[in-house]
């Protein structure tokens, strides 16, 4: 088992591989990973404390043949004497809590375990399931971790004699298995908040109702005739903003109507197919940090990549892209942000780049099959899609990357050629809105049919824009900015309700930005970054409130680099 331990580094303890973490060797014979090599500050053994043992860096290649063995094993391979190895499918990676080594198939001792909570015994169901108190299936997985014990421990330790043990595979697969029981929670809390938001509605209703009454009434005793003509266009302009207000109470309840016939569609596909109802991906919105490229349209600069933390509201500069363009797109998916088309001296540009957030690397992609610029980029279903452009002609091809293959297919074509359109996934569907299409700003939103695969006609965007940023939010497609003719540029945002096909009017920014990131989390939405006009970039980010309907600019705890001291990513 010595031999296996030789596999992970002694700094970080992740398993070497052939890529990023290529095992290095020192003078002193103690190894680490390539990564931890470059984190280094000095060359020191961190084993022996030699010096300057790690001074060079050296490949150890057997470490690395010993890599390709074990793998070879994990896809029961043949051995380089011919001979099939044993498939190691199934191995739970880790140490026995008893005797240190490591196994094959790491078990859980049943008595035990229950007596420490791990574990509860159902009688009703005959199984054991995890005793997840706090929704937490990862920690209580990691906690069952800490007392996993090997075939031979379960066998000859002597406290665990007589008892029964499973495998801790065994365990994590019969969890996948069963719905988890925090959906029956949620449900029933969104029952009780549903009930509790419509008695506040009705009271707030009343209560309205009341004090516009006393308002109104106040007119015969107190005012003029002249002060009364006033007084009556005060009283329709509030009747005005009551009728808006209970308007969204109407959408309200059209959206609940088209959710209810959807789940009735739904339930008779799985009593009739006894299959589950298979539908595109839906992001759920998180607080992780987001990767932002600055989009200053300058081929003499090359573009800014940064990080936003919105727990902290933190603008970390990472570094700057090698090749410099124009007009090019941007599109973030998770940890990957890339860089798609543009133009840089006449030319439309077929490039495409990616950076790393994880990794800090930075790599070019497979070139899409045009060049285009002024192109527009998304995910959607964790592909990459790229639509429209220009490339002397307004383009309504699209074509689809596949981050995981690293390879471009075409997919279908646009219904209307467009520029400097949005590219957003919502509720599962994607959807591309507004843009310029050589002649006027494109009215017409698209999405994209998943059964047909095809784009259709959606809806009107009711006052087009070219250049925005868009995002998703509590189901509804927000839009800000851009500019809806050459010499201007908007603050204005408005929302886009694809299960009603409505919009509405939002909060305006504080600010003019186009070309910039419009981030939405579970809670808020961001404005970060962008440019006032092609040349300016504007440092500051502003946040939606929700329940204040405005925008408040917020100051970032990391100041913005200058030139001087910014890296290259």
């Amino acid at each position: 088992m010595s031999i296996v331990n030789t596999t992970e580094c002694i700094i970080c303890y992740n398993e070497y591989d052939t890529e990023t973490r290529k095992p290095c060797i020192g003078t002193c014979g103690h190894s680490i990973c390539e990564h931890c090599k470059h984190q280094m500050l000095t060359a020191k053994c961190p084993q022996c404390n030699r010096d300057e043992a790690f001074a060079i860096t050296t490949i150890n290649y057997q470490v690395l043949e010993l890599i390709k063995h074990f793998k070879a094993m994990n896809t029961g391979q043949s051995s380089s004497d011919g001979s099939v190895l044993e498939s190691a499918k199934g191995f739970d990676e880790g140490k026995c809590n008893e005797c240190t080594l490591r196994s094959r198939k790491l078990r859980i001792c049943i008595t035990c375990a229950a007596k420490n909570g791990v574990l509860k015994n159902d009688e009703k169901k005959k199984e054991y399931v995890l005793n997840v108190l706090n929704n937490d299936v990862e920690a209580a997985l990691e906690k069952a971790k800490n007392m996993a014990i090997c075939g031979d421990c379960a066998l000859d330790g002597v406290q665990h004699e007589g008892h029964k043990t499973m495998q801790l595979a065994v365990l994590k697969n019969s969890l996948d298995d069963h719905v988890p029981p925090t959906v029956e929670e949620k449900m029933k809390n969104m029952e009780s908040s549903a009930k509790q938001v419509c008695t506040d509605l009705m009271d707030k209703f009343t209560n309205t109702l009341e004090s516009l009454e006393k308002y109104f009434s106040k007119h015969d005793v107190l005012l003029t005739a002249a002060e009364k003509k006033i007084h009556f266009n005060n009283i329709e302009a509030s009747l005005e903003k009551i009728n808006d207000t209970v308007s969204l109470a109407k959408d309200a309840c059209k959206r609940l109507e088209i959710l209810n016939n959807e789940f009735e569609e739904n339930t008779k596909i799985v009593e009739t197919h006894q299959k589950a109802v298979t539908k595109a991906a839906t992001v759920f919105a998180t607080l992780d940090p987001v990767l932002v490229a600055d989009r200053k349209q300058s081929p003499r600069e090359p573009l800014l990549i940064g990080v936003f933390n919105p727990l902290d509201n933190a603008w970390t500069p990472v570094g700057r892209m090698p090749n410099p363009k124009s007009n090019y797109a941007v599109a973030c998916n998770k940890t990957q942000i890339y860089i798609v088309g543009g133009m840089n001296n006449g030319t439309w540009l077929q490039s495409v780049e990616m950076y790393d957030r994880d990794k800090n690397l930075r790599r070019d992609c497979e070139r899409m099959k045009r060049g285009r610029t002024r192109t527009s980029a998304g995910f959607h279903n964790s592909k990459l899609y790229v639509t429209g452009g220009y490339d002397s002609t307004y383009m309504k091809s699209v074509e689809i990357f596949d981050t995981v293959q690293g390879d471009w297919k075409d997919g279908p074509d646009l219904q209307k050629p467009r520029a400097d359109a949005a590219v957003v996934s919502c509720n599962g569907v994607l959807f591309v809105l507004g843009g310029f299409n050589g002649k006027e700003y494109e009215e017409n939103i698209e999405k994209l049919n998943d059964t047909t695969h095809k784009f259709e006609v959606f809806g009107e965007m009711q006052g087009s824009r070219a250049g925005f940023a868009a995002c998703a939010f509590r189901g509804r497609i927000y839009i800000a900015g851009g500019w809806s003719n050459s010499s201007n540029t908007l603050r204005s945002v408005r929302s886009f309700d694809p299960l009603t096909k409505s919009w509405r009017d939002e909060p305006s920014l504080n600010k003019d930005r186009k070309y910039f990131t419009l981030h939405a989390t579970s809670k808020t939405i961001y404005a970060i970054r962008g440019c006032a006009d092609s040349w300016s970039l504007i440092n500051e980010v502003e946040k939606f409130d929700p329940d204040r309907q405005k925008w408040d600019i917020i100051s970032c705890s990391s100041p913005i680099p200058t030139q001087q001291n910014e890296q290259s990513a």
